[in-house]
């Protein structure tokens, strides 16, 4: 695997029209995990309530989230492409993380992110199951493939955690999707 470089950016983080500032977080709770539950008769917020506001995902939960090497990359974007580990350090101490993606030539745009999540309930299999999207067949546990405002979004479940692989500007064809589903599965933590 290439080497990726890690560096923390300090201030806020802002998104900028077609940037990749929305591609970290381009998957969320589908909507079979939402529950518009009210409180309880005692006025207190039911089980149901309090499950839903919950994060469903733990973000950051790998150093480097950077699970494809460079030609890996240049597979799925179709074209050649580098990776950088990127950290946003807040002044309020928390950060978050992703590995971006973009091409070799031409502007640092990001055109790729991965990110990596844990799954607080069920298993990562359950999570993309309910998901909905295109069921992507041959990679990992459970595969699908959405459409999201960030652009295509693979989720990929491994044993253990989530992989989400977010593409802007092309949509790659299944082969190259399950390849890097693949590679990057095959790069986690055991």
């Amino acid at each position: 695997m290439a080497a990726a470089c890690s560096r923390a950016v300090p201030g806020t983080p802002s998104a900028v029209a077609g940037s990749a500032a929305a591609l970290p977080y381009a998957v969320g709770p589908p909507a079979a995990h939402s529950d518009a539950a009210g409180p309880s008769a005692s006025g207190a917020p039911s089980a149901s309530a309090t499950r839903a506001q919950a994060p469903i995902l733990e973000p950051d939960v790998l150093a480097d989230e950077c699970l494809l090497d460079t030609a890996q990359l240049g597979a799925l974007l179709g074209r050649p492409a580098r990776a950088e580990q990127s950290v946003v350090q807040r002044t309020d101490g928390t950060r978050s993380a992703s590995c971006y993606a973009a091409a070799v030539d031409g502007p640092r745009a990001p055109s790729a992110a991965i990110n990596v999540y844990r799954v607080r309930s069920g298993t990562p299999a359950e999570f993309v199951q309910v998901a909905g999207g295109r069921a992507l067949a041959g990679a990992g546990g459970a595969a699908t493939l959405l459409e999201t405002a960030a652009g295509p979004t693979l989720q990929v479940a491994g044993p253990a955690y989530l992989v989400t692989l977010v593409v802007q500007g092309r949509s790659p064809p299944d082969d190259a999707w399950r390849a890097a589903a693949r590679a990057a599965l095959g790069r986690l933590p055991g």
